[in-house]
């Protein structure tokens, strides 16, 4: 069995085609969360998501809680607060009534079997899968207290952070695949993972990322903005070393 992992994709339509067009012997697909704001392509995404994934396997993120309610998102990097809040009204705009009500009623937290395995699912943390705080950096005791809460599943797989990680805590491997359309690690690559009959495997796809920044054109979001978004985009992030030699395995 061969599952694509995705999270953050924050409506960048290009990396997430470029993603699906390199990984198409697929036999499901595990979206994350946060489908919206940050990119101009929110109806895209939500779209993709709502017809192509059944319940469980699409998860709540809080940017898609924020927009489909008008909430505040609480962002995981403080700094990309302004970018959010200056992208959140044409997302609304370009966001129907039945796709705001799809994202309102996604679950924030599923949990099922792969291969008689059991794994759960959420966008930041099991304890408070909305607006949790879990990172490669959080204290051993936190960790404990996380998976004994999901207790102590096979896989667990959480996004949020945007940066990819893979590690082992005891009995459950942890895995983040890393942001398909905002990467934080330096590289602007697609990030996303693959299971595969047990087997994780972190990856990333080169996309246009010209054909995203055209794409705000028109789309009413200031020139300061587009430039920081931009500049993201082109450079992965901006995130400090230790961060990202910290996230993932050796």
């Amino acid at each position: 069995m061969k599952l694509l992992i995705v999270s953050d994709i924050h409506a960048n339509w290009p990396a997430l085609r470029a993603v699906l067009e390199s990984e198409t012997d697929l036999d499901d697909v595990l979206c994350l969360g946060d489908l919206v704001h940050y990119g101009p392509h929110p109806a895209e995404c939500v779209a993709w998501a709502r017809q192509m994934l059944p319940a469980g396997w699409v998860i709540q993120g809080d940017h898609d809680w924020a927009a489909a309610g008008g909430g505040n998102p609480h962002c995981w990097w403080p700094d990309d607060a302004p970018q959010a809040q200056a992208t959140r009204e044409f997302t609304s705009e370009m966001l129907s009534q039945e796709f705001k009500d799809f994202l309102s009623a996604i679950t924030c937290r599923s949990e099922f079997e792969l291969n008689g395995a059991r794994c759960v699912a959420c966008h930041t943390s099991p304890t408070y899968p909305l607006f949790g705080q879990l990172c490669a950096q959080s204290p051993p005791a936190v960790w404990e207290s996380e998976l004994a809460f999901a207790d102590r599943p096979d896989f667990l797989f959480l996004g949020h952070t945007h940066l990819p990680m893979k590690r082992r805590f005891g009995s459950t491997l942890v895995v983040n695949p890393g942001s398909v359309g905002r990467p934080k690690h330096g590289d602007p690559q697609a990030a996303y993972a693959v299971w595969e009959d047990g087997e994780v495997t972190l990856r990333s796809v080169l996309y246009d990322v010209d054909e995203t920044i055209r794409a705000y054109e028109g789309l009413g979001v200031d020139e300061p903005t587009v430039r920081a978004l931009r500049a993201g985009l082109l450079l992965g992030g901006k995130v400090p070393l230790d961060l990202i030699q910290s996230s993932a395995e050796p």
